[in-house]
């Protein structure tokens, strides 16, 4: 079963979060997630946040964190994207459609021609650990 916690865990969240605090403000960063500046700093500071508050991380962490920037979507980025879309899925349906959404983006580019982008060599292990050997 795919465990929808599994990336980015709540570390790599939190310390992106912190970041963007640090470069622009704390109420900003929480208008940016959909949370209160009060929540968001109660999860800064080693708080563990509800399924709700972190499918809002993930999403902020997807639009706005680390792995927006121009110089490529990062394969934990990407998962977590890919993530977000099955999120509504039954927990049974949810493996079997990123498996059949990771082959297509393959196919796609194979059949584009086009060399794989490093996201997407990435992507495999990021969404299923268990697999890999």
């Amino acid at each position: 079963m795919v465990s929808l916690n599994a990336s980015p865990p709540v570390a790599v969240l939190r310390q992106a979060l912190r970041g963007e605090a640090a470069a622009s403000s704390l109420r900003n960063v929480s208008r940016q997630v959909g949370m209160s500046p009060t929540g968001l700093q109660k999860f800064l500071d080693g708080g563990h946040p509800y399924s709700v508050t972190r499918r809002k991380l993930e999403r902020w962490y997807v639009l706005h964190g680390p792995g927006r920037h121009a110089d490529g979507l990062a394969g934990s980025s990407a998962a977590t994207i890919l993530r977000v879309m099955v999120q509504d899925l039954p927990s049974g349906r949810q493996r079997p459609m990123l498996e059949s959404l990771v082959a297509s983006l393959e196919g796609a580019y194979a059949a584009a021609g086009l060399p794989r982008p490093g996201w997407l060599d990435d992507l495999r292990p990021e969404l299923f650990p268990d697999d890999a050997g």
